[in-house]
């Protein structure tokens, strides 16, 4: 089961310090790995989440950085200063997409810190999603763009 029956991620109920325990000794590894699983749930919410494409980008070019500086990839040290960017940005990006789900949800105003969420990333964010029953992915649309001229119209008529 990918999440918990009232529709939540399965690791809210994990405690934060077994959490930031084993994210130490994943090497990092579980803040990519939790973050890429919460944006997921996010975008099964919202039908859309730019926060999972950050997290896909940034899985890969960490894969790529540590690729052994025997086999050349070309311009490496661009590679690099955009996965340590959005190492930083990716996890802000995700407390956003959080912040509102929850607004439009509930009507509920999370209170979650920027520079905790750059600190500790996913396994902070972890620890601020609420026990409220989200709709379960099952009944949620993804939500398509309106088109350009649609508000225009209807502000005419």
């Amino acid at each position: 089961m990918i999440f918990n029956p009232r529709g939540l991620p399965w690791t809210v109920g994990l405690s934060f310090g077994w959490t930031v325990v084993l994210a130490l000794f994943s090497g990092g590894a579980l803040f990519l790995a939790l973050g890429l699983y919460l944006a997921y749930w996010v975008r099964t919410r919202r039908g859309r989440s730019a926060a999972f494409w950050c997290y896909v980008t940034t899985t890969v070019l960490v894969i790529l950085m540590l690729v052994p500086k025997t086999f050349p990839v070309p311009y490496m040290e661009a590679i690099e200063t955009g996965g340590l960017v959005l190492l930083v940005a990716t996890p802000l990006v995700l407390r956003a997409e959080i912040i509102s789900l929850y607004r439009r949800s509930h009507g509920v105003s999370l209170k979650i810190n920027p520079l905790l969420t750059v600190l500790f990333s996913s396994v902070y964010l972890n620890r601020h999603i609420l026990d409220l029953p989200i709709t379960p992915s099952a009944t949620i649309t993804p939500q398509e763009p309106k088109p350009a001229g649609s508000s225009a119209s209807s502000r005419e008529g």
